[in-house]
């Protein structure tokens, strides 16, 4: 990423952009000086360029629109998120087709990931009551801005649950209570492996994630809706 950080102070966590003005408005941890964007304010600059229009399904930047915050970069089309005058480097901070493309790919790949999983166990994704979300960045992503990039599935936000560092925590209780341990071994033995390169499924299933949100809109339809809107 071109100006991808780490969620520490200086990073941009979340991101507004006008759908009249193309304008951004964004929050900095730390309520200082930008210094790049965290991996929760790329998801959520993602999803305001989709919305607004300066993003179109397949990722390409509008270039025609009347702002300045589009512009022909190294790399291909590119938005300025931060003026060099506004930022803790003097440096623009941009978000470039490259970096749409990375996004596009890792989210792919995820949302690629839950319906095979969904299939190989015969149910749809409309059907899961509930959706466990490890790891301490989980925790932070903004589940509405998720769905809108394709993410997350689109079901609703009460069937979400973030667990934060469950590695660490599940170690700590494995360490420390016998009857976890002896719950960790029992799910272990539970569990099924599949081989996600042993067809084309997963890869047909990724190939059509790689757009915003999806070559079926129909699997979004909050996300649809959010779009006659605009």
């Amino acid at each position: 990423m071109a100006n991808g950080m780490r969620a520490t102070e200086g990073a941009i966590e979340e991101v507004w952009v006008n759908s009249g003005t193309y304008e951004p408005t964004y929050r900095v941890i730390g309520a200082g000086k930008p210094k790049g964007i965290c991996g929760s304010g790329l998801i959520s600059l993602l999803a305001e360029l989709f919305l607004s229009g300066v993003l179109d399904k397949a990722g390409n930047v509008n270039l025609t629109l009347k702002t300045k915050r589009v512009r022909q970069g190294e790399h291909g089309g590119e938005y300025v998120v931060a003026w060099g005058a506004e930022t803790e480097h003097g440096k623009d901070i941009v978000i470039t087709r490259v970096d749409v493309d990375n996004l596009l790919r890792a989210k792919a790949a995820i949302y690629a990931g839950f319906t095979v999983l969904a299939d190989q166990v015969g149910v749809s994704l409309a059907d899961v009551g509930k959706m466990l979300i490890g790891g301490s960045f989980g925790k932070y992503i903004n589940v509405e801005k998720a769905v809108q990039i394709g993410l997350l599935p689109d079901m609703p936000w009460e069937r979400f649950e973030f667990l934060g560092n469950t590695a660490v925590r599940g170690a700590y209780y494995a360490l420390l209570d016998w009857q976890a341990r002896q719950r960790v071994a029992e799910i272990a033995r539970r569990m099924t492996y599949i081989e996600l390169s042993a067809d084309n499924t997963f890869y047909d299933a990724f190939m059509s994630a790689l757009f915003l949100p999806h070559t079926d809109m129909g699997r979004f339809p909050t996300v649809e809706a959010a779009l006659r809107k605009t």
